[in-house]
């Protein structure tokens, strides 16, 4: 079985960078001390879980115009879709998460998003306002195993970029973008 990570990728020193993994079909949740650097940090879970395939919140790639084939410097096409944040405003956030790609080139990575999942799929009234009714929704929906509760909203992410993960290596994902540009998977 390949050894898949789901990441809610936040600010470097917030503590609200989470990371979601399987062990022996149970979902176990780490999170980043608050002041820690998360990239650091990330580098070395990813190499202590022995990862193979990491499934990220964050982009992974700019818009086309970059590269002189488009118009949009702000939006790819999947984040016109997914009605998600552009690149560029995130712009910190991206370049990190491109940068944790590239230090980690053994590592496959796959973009995912984790509220238009939501949106699409789960369709729960309780996203981002309870916990609890929230992971009710969501295991009528998604079938899995948690070892610990979630204890806040990264960690819910992180959840469902697992989740995300878990559909794309069965095949039961929808990609969303452009390849040439970059593919949101949910």
């Amino acid at each position: 079985m390949v050894k898949i990570i789901g990441i809610d990728y936040g600010a470097k020193m917030s503590g609200n960078t989470v990371l979601a993994h399987y062990v022996n079909d149970q979902i176990h949740f780490s999170q980043v001390a608050k002041k820690k650097d998360a990239d650091a940090w990330l580098r070395a879970e990813l190499e202590y879980l022995q990862a193979e395939v990491v499934y990220l919140d964050a982009p992974l790639s700019l818009p086309a115009a970059y590269f002189g084939n488009g118009q949009s410097y702000h939006y790819r096409e999947a984040d016109k879709v997914t009605k998600a944040m552009s690149p560029m405003f995130l712009g910190g956030l991206t370049a990190r998460a491109m940068s944790l790609k590239a230090s980690l080139s053994t590592l496959i990575f796959h973009e995912i998003y984790p509220a238009f999942f939501q949106s699409e799929l789960i369709q729960s009234i309780h996203y981002k306002e309870d916990t609890s009714l929230f992971m009710h929704d969501l295991v009528k929906k998604e079938a899995f195993t948690l070892a610990e509760q979630p204890t806040n909203w990264h960690q819910v992410d992180a959840l469902m970029a697992l989740l995300i993960g878990t559909r794309h290596q069965e095949n039961r994902h929808r990609e969303i973008g452009n390849p040439t540009e970059g593919i949101i998977i949910i």
